[in-house]
């Protein structure tokens, strides 16, 4: 399979996991190389790890991206984690999100409907493996530099 560019596709049960100590010089270098040799960027994901956030972990910021909700033969099943061990800070949010943009800044809202997901300041960027929204990197640091 390959991209409407051209990268090949591995399998869907196939994908590659790139660990810690990724900064965005080794990670840039990556995705060259992936690209050099004909291969897409989505068979491959970045682990957050030590370099990732100033030589911190993700532990440090009570951060990470998990998936909430997914679905199972037709049936929409809510995901989230919520640790034994954990004080609190590591439990996720619940089932389809929201978020929605005041003067305040940002509020997420979990658990909601089909309908009041569609809602809010989040975009879809892939949806059933297709690319709905490209920007590159440099635009989401504009981004970034902004807020």
């Amino acid at each position: 399979t390959t991209t409407d560019q051209g990268y090949k596709v591995l399998n869907e049960r196939v994908g590659l996991i790139y660990g810690d100590s990724i900064t965005l010089d080794r990670a840039q270098r990556i995705l060259e190389g992936l690209e050099a040799k004909g291969f897409a960027s989505n068979n491959l994901v970045f682990g957050i790890g030590s370099f990732t956030y100033n030589y911190l972990t993700r532990d440090t910021f009570g951060f990470a991206v998990k998936a909430t909700w997914g679905q199972v033969n037709g049936v929409g099943r809510e995901l989230f984690k919520d640790p034994i061990t954990d004080s609190g800070v590591k439990k996720s949010a619940k089932g389809l999100l929201r978020i929605e943009e005041s003067e305040n800044g940002f509020t997420l809202f979990d658990q909601q409907t089909a309908e009041q997901e569609q809602g809010g300041a989040l975009k879809t960027v892939f949806e059933n493996g297709k690319l709905q929204y490209e920007c590159t990197l440099d635009q989401i640091r504009e981004r970034l530099s902004i807020a």
